[in-house]
C-alpha cells in the first residue's frame, strides 16, 4: 500500500483536514492522517468532517482513508511540524511507499508513482533562502512539505528521527535533520537510490501543471487557491 501521509494538531485538522483527504481520495491516493493530542470534542467542532467523511471515533481505519492519533505531553509548533517525519519509519513498516506532505495542501491530479520509480527517498532540494545564516541557511536547503520514502529509506528516517531528538525542538530542525541525513547518505555513498522532488508534487505558485497545490504561508489564502480546493474536495 501507498499512503499520502500528513500530520497536525486538531486545530489544522479541522481548517484543512477535510479537504486534503477528500482531495486525495477523489484522485484514488489512500490519505492518512496522524492528529495530535486531539480534543474530546473534535468530531463535534468539525462537524463538515463528520458529514463527509463518516468519521464515527478518533480511530478510523478503511479501505479509502486512514486516521491515527499521537499523544503527547508537547504542545510545541515545531514539534507539530516534526511529528510526521518521527513517525515515518514506523508508518514504513506496513508500507510499500509513501508521500509525507503539508495537511494544508490538496491534490488536483493522481500522484503519478512512476515518477518515483528508480528512488529510494525523494526530497525537494533548493538553494538556501537569500539573505539566511547558520541554522537557516542550512535548513533551507529542503523543502519539507513533500518527501517520498520507500521501505528501504526506513534507515533513513531513523537517523533523521535521530537527528531531530540530538538537537531538540528548534524551529527548522526537521528541515536541517533531512538536509544532514541526505548529505551524509550522499557523501558516503550508503546505498539509498536518491532523485529530486519534481516541483509538481509541492507547488505553491499555484501552476496548472501542480499535482498538489501546498498552501504555503498566506498563499492558502489567496482566491485561486481557495476555489481550487473547493474544486478538488
Amino acid at each position: 500500500m501507498r499512503y499520502l501521509f500528513a500530520s497536525c494538531d486538531e486545530k489544522y485538522f479541522v481548517e484543512h483536514g477535510v479537504q486534503f483527504i477528500n482531495s486525495a481520495i477523489n484522485q484514488g491516493v489512500f490519505p492518512w492522517v496522524d492528529i495530535i493530542n486531539p480534543d474530546s470534542d473534535l468530531l463535534l467542532l468539525s462537524g463538515k468532517a463528520i458529514k463527509s467523511l463518516n468519521l464515527l471515533r478518533m480511530t478510523h481505519d478503511d479501505d479509502t482513508y486512514k486516521i491515527t492519533y499521537t499523544k503527547s505531553n508537547i504542545t510545541d509548533r515545531t514539534f507539530y511540524a516534526c511529528n510526521r517525519f518521527i513517525k515515518a519509519s514506523e508508518i514504513l513498516l506496513n508500507a510499500e511507499a509513501i508521500l509525507i506532505t503539508d495537511i494544508d495542501c490538496f491534490l488536483r491530479k493522481p500522484i503519478e508513482w512512476d515518477d518515483f520509480a528508480d528512488a529510494d527517498y525523494s526530497l525537494y532540494l533548493r538553494d538556501p533562502l537569500p539573505g539566511t545564516v547558520g541554522w537557516e541557511n542550512t535548513g533551507t536547503h529542503v523543502g519539507a512539505g513533500a518527501v517520498y520514502l520507500t521501505q528501504k529509506a526506513r534507515i533513513f528516517m531513523e537517523f533523521v528521527k535521530r537527528q531531530i531528538e540530538h538537537y531538540g525542538l528548534v524551529w527548522f530542525v526537521d528541515q536541517v535533520a533531512l538536509w544532514e541525513v541526505h548529505e551524509h547518505f550522499r557523501t558516503n555513498n550508503l546505498g539509498l537510490r536518491f532523485k529530486e522532488m519534481p516541483q509538481k508534487y509541492i507547488d505553491w505558485e499555484f501552476t496548472e501543471d501542480g499535482v498538489i497545490w501546498t498552501g504555503k504561508g498566506s498563499r492558502k489564502t489567496q482566491t485561486n487557491y481557495l476555489e481550487e480546493r473547493d474544486r478538488a474536495s
